[in-house]
């Protein structure tokens, strides 16, 4: 898989077939996006994926834009000028990696260990909890460690390879844990458009100096009262559920409460 993205050249015009969106980024375009996002600004960081993804090279500036370079093949080299204009113009293309993604994309491999479903099939509930929790954790509090505990449930090494998740850690780079954090970001709001009767909107107090930390622990709970009815047997099970089915079967029960809730209310 190349970073560079295909490109024609006839009519002495050079052109570019950008990518869209996330999703339509390979594994070294994605690595090489987390990496910038995490280090430059987004004009910034834009500005070199335009330069890696096209091989275009900015030798000088020059009146009213850039004098540039871009190597055809082995023997021909194109010379020219990209102005201002242009390039913002170039940019726009790709807006979308400074923009929230709700299309789940993560990097396959992190610290010698291979991510799992990038949309969480096969996950149980339980662990989708813990994960939604270091989630949670990390956004109040920065603590990177959170992150660090997030990857954990969402890579696994393969069966029968060695290796301790403490030894992960130690290869593991601050834009790899940064990809992790928008992977799960990605996931929820992408949960959101498919569950959007149990995914509500968190209401923070408008008076309130610091973000307000949801009570975790008490949501996960009467997550698990409902899925069991009540019934302290059926919690294991309930855990052990895929999340997927598990969220689905919230959503349906949120979307019956609503609308007992406005049968109610269009009796008052």
């Amino acid at each position: 898989m190349k970073k560079m993205i295909p490109h024609t050249f006839g009519g002495r015009i050079l052109d570019f077939r950008f990518p869209t969106s996330w999703q339509q980024l390979n594994q070294k375009q994605l690595r090489y996006v987390f990496l910038v996002i995490t280090l430059f600004s987004p004009v910034k960081a834009k500005t070199y994926v335009f330069m890696r993804f096209t091989g275009i090279r900015v030798r000088k500036r020059v009146k009213g834009g850039w004098l540039c370079t871009f190597r055809l093949n082995w023997r021909k080299k194109l010379r020219f000028i990209l102005q201002d204009w242009q390039i913002r113009s170039f940019l726009r293309q790709i807006d979308f990696i400074s923009e929230p993604n709700a299309y789940p994309v993560r990097l396959d491999r992190i610290g010698g260990r291979y991510a799992i479903d990038a949309m969480l099939h096969g996950l149980s509930f339980e662990d989708y909890l813990c994960c939604e929790n270091h989630y949670q954790g990390y956004l109040y509090s920065q603590d990177v460690s959170q992150l660090k505990a997030l990857y954990g449930f969402l890579y696994k090494k393969k069966p029968g390879v060695r290796g301790s998740l403490k030894a992960a850690f130690s290869r593991i780079k601050e834009y790899e844990l940064v990809s992790v954090f928008l992977w799960w970001g990605s996931i929820k709001l992408y949960f959101s458009s498919l569950f959007p009767h149990f995914f509500q909107p968190f209401q923070q107090r408008t008076d309130a100096d610091q973000p307000e930390l949801p009570d975790l622990m008490g949501a996960m709970n009467a997550q698990i009262r409902a899925l069991t009815d009540g019934d302290v047997t059926k919690e294991k099970e309930v855990l052990q559920m895929d999340c997927w089915r598990a969220l689905t079967e919230l959503d349906a029960k949120a979307h019956d409460i609503q609308i007992l809730k406005s049968k109610q209310n269009g009796h008052k």
